[in-house]
């Protein structure tokens, strides 16, 4: 009788691995549902000396977010329409020359050797992380994968979609200084050195506005060059320590202090944890894994941590809106969502739900904060722009009633 290796979560949420003997796969998770366990993963000894092997010889294949989501629904759409893992495989390996026809033949021939879909796809690639993995695992163990597919898409459709909402709010900003800053450039070295050149003539002493802007300017023409090594430095220091615990941990903690970035940040991870979080619990993946997969989802240290404060007391008895109502890590009202939900016993069809309505939450604080930070921007270039404009014009008058004496 052939042996399996086997990962599998207990009742308590402890992950389990080890092998087992059965006839086939199907008889494997039986076998292990009978110990109340759950498979994560099932594979042939024999396709995990495969997997191995091709591990060894093959380098991973990188693909974009937007194939991601492609094979995603492709993948969805095929299983629902009645066809086969393998199947679905070749189908899309067959109608699909770009980098997903690369993508389904090399995780065809790892499905085809008995690996399931879920470690095919980790191995494969690298742009399949651990959230998407373990979906797609709980979605072979339940049986529903076509479902989970689609839950998946629509999962990551709406994640990309946060994005652009988020990127898209910064695109004015950062549009007005820019073209704020490259304006006042142009005035102070090309400008003010032209207007300079009236005052010269007069023999008087100008006033102190206008010698600082003619200073500024004659340092600025005058030392261009050590200009831009000094910031080339500041910018080869920054992406030298930009990975470094220290630099990563003060960032994190700026985006989420800073007013205005630190709400449209509390907007989009509530979002985030809830999509996720119902995702997950809708995959038939217990609370404690789910909340596991959550956390490694995140980005942000420290947002990391309080969730793990969370986990801890999640698995010492603790309810999940009581750990994450002492973590602070959540705002009121969501805390009162995921109350309902335990309430109620259906937490996660109340966290998807509650996901739906966040994201026009996230809208409406991404639209406020903008509203607000426009008119700062404005307000500060105005000032730049116009004392610029006011020295030069000043220049101008102080010449013409200096030559009018």
């Amino acid at each position: 009788m052939p042996a399996f290796a086997f990962q599998a979560l207990s009742a308590d949420g402890s992950v389990k691995n080890g092998s087992i003997e059965a006839a086939d796969r199907g008889d494997a998770i039986r076998l292990l549902a009978r110990r109340g366990l759950q498979a994560r993963s099932i594979q042939s000894q024999s396709a995990e000396r495969a997997k191995k092997t091709v591990a060894a010889t093959e380098t991973t294949l990188h693909i974009t977010k937007a194939d991601v989501i492609r094979f995603t629904e492709d993948m969805g759409d095929l299983l629902a329409s009645g066809l086969q893992v393998e199947q679905a495989l070749q189908a899309m390996e067959n109608r699909s020359a770009s980098k997903l026809g690369t993508l389904a033949k090399k995780v065809r021939d790892l499905v085809r050797d008995g690996v399931p879909l879920s470690a095919a796809l980790r191995q494969v690639s690298d742009s399949f992380d651990e959230l998407y993995c373990n979906m797609v695992a709980a979605g072979e163990n339940s049986g529903a994968l076509d479902e989970i597919m689609d839950r998946q898409a629509r999962h990551l459709r709406l994640m990309e979609a946060v994005q652009a909402k988020v990127t898209g709010a910064l695109i004015y900003p950062a549009f007005l200084i820019v073209s704020g800053a490259a304006l006042a450039l142009i005035m102070v070295t090309y400008l003010l050195p032209k207007l300079a050149s009236l005052l010269s003539g007069t023999g008087k002493e100008p006033p102190f506005m206008i010698k600082a802007s003619l200073a500024l300017s004659a340092f600025i023409n005058g030392y261009w060059w050590a200009i831009l090594i000094f910031l080339g430095l500041i910018f080869m220091t920054l992406f030298a320590v930009r990975k470094t615990p220290a630099f990563v941990s003060g960032w994190h903690r700026f985006m989420i202090s800073m007013p205005g970035i630190r709400d449209i940040n509390r907007a989009r991870f509530e979002l985030q944890f809830f999509e996720t979080l119902g995702s997950l619990l809708r995959g038939g993946v217990p609370l404690l894994p789910a909340l596991e997969l959550v956390r490694r989802a995140v980005t942000n240290q420290h947002i990391k941590k309080s969730i793990v404060q969370a986990e801890a007391m999640v698995q010492e008895g603790s309810s999940l809106s009581g750990a994450m109502k002492k973590t602070a890590v959540l705002g009121s009202q969501a805390i009162d969502v995921i109350r309902i939900g335990e309430d109620t016993g259906d937490l996660a069809v109340v966290l998807g739900k509650a996901a739906a309505r966040m994201d026009t939450q996230l809208t409406r604080v991404i639209d406020r904060v903008t509203a607000l930070i426009q008119p700062i921007l404005l307000l500060f270039m105005a000032g730049l722009v116009g004392g610029l404009v006011w020295s030069m014009v000043n220049i101008v008058f102080s010449t013409l009633s200096q030559l009018n004496r």
